[in-house]
């Protein structure tokens, strides 16, 4: 499923650090070669909260990410153009060249090092989260998910983590999970939400905003692979869209519009790769 949406500054959204906009002078050079000239079109799964999703009263496409690329689309004196594709769909279609960069909080892995380059600029971990009350049923991965039917988003890194689980499971002599894959984090949440999955596999940020969003629901029961990084992809060996991403992020986060971003949707200091030890 793929969605395309043009977006210039979402409405109501803060001023960060005064970024260019497309008619100013770039404060970054651009990188020679685009999919459509002025413009970055970058690739994201909008199903992924508070990083991308769709805004229930506007309908557009909001989050983190988004706000961050507009900005740093700005300082390359660029427009921006989204698809919203589905996310195993995302490293086809840069490296198809449909999009100039992943702009979705994609998880970096060596799978995926060896196919996409990455501009680093968070550090996260997962959570599996349960209805409320039932967070005590799962305190020893991956023991406790023996037998349940577990949700998680097709193609997105949890899956990946679900099926590595299931043979430490299995190497145990223990049942597997059932793993339950869904086009979407929205799908996935559906699934617990029904009754029809025990529990799904989620970003811990992204636990933090369900839970905000849907207070006294939800619980997360267990947390793991913490430190993991998140990056924009880019096509393997296109230096001079790591260069421009890079220069471009470097401004944002000395000029302090990476911390505002942060603070803007709740997202704890932990989080910030530009403050690691």
């Amino acid at each position: 499923m793929t969605h395309r949406i043009f977006t210039l500054a979402m409405l109501g959204a803060v001023a960060l650090a005064a970024p260019a906009t497309a008619q100013d002078e770039p404060r970054v050079a651009p990188p020679d070669s685009l999919v459509e000239a002025g413009t970055l079109t970058y690739g994201t799964a909008a199903s992924f909260p508070p990083f991308e999703y769709q805004d229930p009263d506007s309908g557009g496409i909001t989050g983190f990410d988004i706000e961050m690329i507009q900005t740093l689309a700005g300082y390359m004196g660029l427009e921006t153009d989204v698809l919203d594709i589905d996310f195993d769909g995302l490293v086809p279609a840069l490296r198809g060249e449909r999009i100039d960069v992943i702009n979705s909080a994609m998880y970096i892995k060596p799978e995926r090092e060896e196919q996409v380059d990455f501009v680093r600029y968070m550090v996260i971990g997962e959570a599996i989260v349960v209805p409320s009350g039932k967070g005590d049923a799962i305190s020893t991965l991956p023991d406790d998910l023996s037998g349940l039917d577990v949700a998680v988003t097709r193609g997105a890194i949890g899956e990946r983590y679900m099926v590595d689980f299931n043979e430490q499971l299995e190497a145990k002599g223990m049942d597997p999970m059932n793993i339950m894959a869904f086009p979407t984090n929205q799908d996935a949440l559906l699934a617990v939400r029904s009754g029809r999955a025990d529990a799904f596999d989620t970003s811990i940020p992204g636990a933090a905003h369900l839970n905000e969003q849907r207070p006294g629901e939800f619980e997360v029961a267990a947390t793991f692979d913490l430190g993991t990084e998140i990056g924009i992809a880019t096509r393997k060996g296109d230096a001079e869209m790591q260069r421009a991403t890079g220069e471009a992020l470097e401004i944002f986060v000395e000029e302090g519009g990476y911390e505002q971003l942060l603070d803007k949707y709740g997202l704890p200091a932990a989080v910030n790769y530009f403050a690691q030890d």
